[in-house]
């Protein structure tokens, strides 16, 4: 398979005009400015996890109006405009509403539909957590604000603040005591706090919150647009567990973070979508470099080389492959459902493959648990996958439940949510951590380099949360 790069080497508006900046311009650049943007519109979000989306959405308006750009040299100026209109186009759509998900510790204000008893309690939550951010110094409130809030690393707020890393440290370890004594009556119990995305791999861990939440859950849900950011929050402690693809997690296990797999989040539950009815030499957008998309690309690659030859791949969060493709920045995308399910119902692709057809009863999401949590937690780890299999087996007697839960937390449509339960695309059969097939999967990942080195399973699985 042609290695994975970021755009397509085709012919662009900008080359179409005898334009300077051609796509590998436009790339080199971006790989230049990205880290400038983020930080750019994390100031103005003032959400890490939101600026993501924002700068994201800025690069695909970005490459479609190439031909704007006369002069190369003022490529910097032009793309900051369209990074900040984004950011004020959200922060309109948003509101005045100030995000909280990035709060240490602290339950994520809940999705949509909550009823008048569960939305007061998130006023006063949301209340408490203000006040207590105002009764400290301006210093340590700013600190807190960035690193809780926006979710900036300790490296970013000292350059946003130009002070020195070890004095952001010792403003957040001075603010930690004062925030959890005046928030200690909206805590409660410690709570396992969950990364998940808005696909149907991660069905589980809703349906789990739903059937549990209340006031004293112990269940704090988060939700993430982007794997790298959801990877980031687990290595930071900013989340105790995640619903994250088996090779991401390994990857971070290699890498120095730590973690348990204690149970399969799903099998299955991804389609390859294309609006095209041939690959070769085209863009397929997978979720990343760590993902259960590449390894089954690299088995069909390996097993069908001619069919599969000369395909490019590149980075698309699961939110953003529908807009990618109708904006022809990519030909197709293989990512989880529902997203090509809903493609196919809107008209604007067919499934090429599913996942279920390369490698029947794959494992891809996985349950993984920080270490540290579960030595310090292992009661509330194992009540947490207790939880999660009676949400198993409210997903086998009642779809119509759990769609609805979709739709809850996600915002797609509930008959989408349901079409894709009741096609048994994504299975939640035979979820206890097997080491034998992860360790036949880790294979099919390192065979096709997803994986540069293999992951320690004895470490890695953990059967002991049951």
């Amino acid at each position: 398979m042609a290695q994975a790069r970021e755009f397509d080497k085709r012919n662009s508006p900008a080359q179409q005009q005898g334009n300077n900046l051609d796509t590998d311009g436009f790339a080199k650049l971006i790989s230049e400015l990205m880290p400038g943007m983020l930080v750019r519109a994390g100031r103005i979000l003032l959400s890490r996890e939101e600026a993501q989306d924002v700068v994201q959405e800025a690069l695909i308006i970005a490459f479609t109006r190439l031909d704007q750009i006369r002069d190369v040299n003022s490529f910097p100026g032009w793309l900051r405009s369209i990074v900040d209109s984004q950011c004020y186009r959200h922060l309109r759509k948003r509101g005045k509403e100030v995000s909280l998900e990035g709060l240490d510790r602290y339950q994520p204000l809940a999705p949509k539909a909550l009823d008048p008893a569960s939305r007061y309690e998130q006023r006063c939550f949301k209340a408490a957590v203000n006040h207590a951010f105002l009764q400290l110094s301006a210093p340590l409130r700013d600190v807190c604000l960035l690193y809780y809030e926006s979710g900036h690393s300790i490296d970013e707020i000292a350059d946003i603040l130009a002070v020195n890393k070890g004095t952001v440290r010792k403003r957040l370890h001075s603010a930690q005591p004062r925030l959890a004594s005046m928030l200690k009556d909206q805590m409660g119990e410690t709570a396992i706090r969950v990364g998940y995305l808005p696909i149907s791999d991660h069905l589980l861990g809703m349906v789990a919150h739903r059937l549990s939440k209340g006031r004293h859950s112990r269940i704090h849900m988060k939700r993430f647009l982007s794997w790298s950011v959801l990877a980031e929050a687990l290595k930071q402690r900013r989340i105790d567990a995640a619903f994250i693809m088996a090779p991401l997690a390994m990857q971070l296990c290699n890498s120095g973070t730590h973690l348990k797999y204690v149970l399969d989040g799903h099998h299955d539950g991804s389609a390859l979508a294309a609006s095209t009815n041939k690959l070769q030499g085209k863009l397929v957008g997978v979720p990343g470099p760590y993902s259960t998309h590449r390894v089954l690309l690299g088995k069909l690659a390996n097993e069908a080389p001619k069919l599969w030859e000369n395909i490019n791949t590149a980075d698309t969060n699961p939110s953003y492959a529908i807009r990618s493709l109708k904006s022809q920045t990519i030909d197709a995308f293989f990512c989880a459902e529902p997203w090509s399910t809903k493609c196919v119902c809107e008209g604007d692709a067919n499934v090429f493959i599913r996942s279920k057809d390369l490698a029947p009863g794959h494992p891809c999401c996985v349950v993984a648990v920080r270490e540290d949590f579960c030595q310090a937690h292992p009661n509330l780890v194992s009540e947490y996958v207790c939880a999660l299999l009676r949400a198993r087996d409210k997903i086998h007697t009642d779809i119509k439940y759990c769609a609805e839960t979709q739709a809850i937390y996600t915002g797609i449509q509930s008959e989408l949510a349901a079409r894709v339960l009741e096609g048994k695309v994504v299975t939640f059969d035979n979820l206890h951590p097997d080491k034998n097939r992860m360790a036949k999967f880790m294979k099919l990942a390192l065979a096709s380099g997803v994986l540069s080195a293999p992951c320690d399973l004895d470490q890695f699985v953990c059967n002991k949360f049951r």
